[in-house]
């Protein structure tokens, strides 16, 4: 058994919305919210990021769960999507904005936080609905 149509659906807009999170992070870290053309620098990367993203873990089934749902599993498969859509990524990122370097300290944090972020919000997510799951269960 899979899990629901609509589980999958908010999982990945949870995703995307951590994505967003991450490129807001890294905008305000280098303090380009406040500077002008802020929108559209939002969009240079956050859109590049959301596609890969989408792309990745489509294809490796990262929306996809058996149940009962295992946590080492959500994570394992979120790791390895990620793991391809960080470098992919930042590589239609960099095609957006006409750059032709990738700067390895940025994939690195890209991989890093990113990665964290995904994992954190997939693991509370699991959590949550195993937790509700196992607790209409009876506990079993």
């Amino acid at each position: 058994m899979r899990t629901s149509r609509r589980s999958a659906w908010l999982l990945m807009l949870g995703d995307i919305l951590v994505l967003l999170l991450f490129v807001l992070l890294g905008m305000r870290n280098h303090e380009l919210l406040s500077r002008a053309g802020a929108l559209a620098h939002l969009a240079a990367n956050i859109l590049p990021l959301s596609l890969a993203w989408l792309l990745a873990a489509t294809a490796l089934g990262a929306w996809r769960f058996p149940l009962p749902l295992r946590m080492t599993a959500v994570l394992r498969s979120t790791l390895l999507a990620w793991l391809l859509a960080a470098p992919l990524g930042l590589l239609l990122r960099a095609l957006v904005l006409g750059s032709s370097t990738l700067v390895v300290v940025f994939m690195l944090v890209t991989l890093a936080l990113g990665g964290a972020l995904l994992l954190a919000w997939r693991g509370l997510a699991l959590w949550l609905v195993y937790g509700r799951a196992r607790s209409s269960s009876g506990g079993a």
